[in-house]
């Protein structure tokens, strides 16, 4: 019973360092990854919508607020509200994303909201929607999210009533997979259906004589 007792301990200790939703595992700190890439931003750009290039493979990665307009100075990715003022314009949504492409793990770091617990981190995948809160209101709040089973992200999305200041060195990490296009997807079917039809044929000549 006592051996019971310190393994429940032990694992919800484990939860509470890395909780864990469905295969998505949110872990509360910067731990760097395999196959890691960092997001540039090869010129200052303004908009709802900015888009940087992984350092390594050259890859489209977006970034869309839906209430505010972004800006970044370039380089390593830092983004920020706009117009950049004092005290700073704070972010309330951003979604980061890679047309085209999904990804298996990320790394983020929404800095210093304007209230502890008021980040909302939705990370949408083919197995679903994972959400995880946090943050505190004193600075840097890395979080890395990794999948355990092959999942694929599609995006990952900050909400925050109070605003952040902004969103530090995001990066991404894992294999890069293209999603099929819906042309490719019907290219496969019809192939697919024709092969089954010639089995289904030759099977049926191969009884007669």
């Amino acid at each position: 019973m006592r051996k019971l007792l310190i393994l429940g301990i032990s694992l919800s200790t484990l939860g509470l360092i890395a909780p864990a939703y469905g295969t998505i595992t949110f872990t509360e700190a910067q731990i760097p990854q395999p196959q890691e890439q960092n997001i540039l931003l090869t010129a200052p750009l303004t908009g709802m919508t900015i888009t940087g290039l992984t350092n390594h493979s050259d890859t489209l990665v977006q970034f869309t607020s839906t209430t505010n307009t972004l800006t970044s100075k370039g380089g390593q990715a830092d983004i920020d509200g706009f117009p950049v003022a004092h005290p700073p314009t704070l972010i309330h949504d951003i979604t980061m994303s890679m047309p085209g492409f999904t990804f298996n793990d990320a790394i983020i770091n929404p800095f210093k909201p304007g209230a502890s617990g008021d980040l909302i981190v939705t990370v949408r995948t083919n197995d679903g929607s994972f959400m995880h809160t946090y943050g505190s209101d004193t600075g840097n709040n890395f979080l890395t999210i990794t999948t355990a089973f092959g999942e694929h992200i599609d995006s990952v999305t900050v909400d925050s009533a109070s605003g952040f200041q902004s969103l530090g060195q995001p990066r991404i990490s894992g294999a890069l997979t293209p999603i099929p296009e819906p042309s490719t997807f019907l290219l496969m079917g019809s192939g697919l259906l024709a092969f089954l039809l010639i089995q289904k044929k030759g099977r049926r000549f191969s009884f007669k004589t």
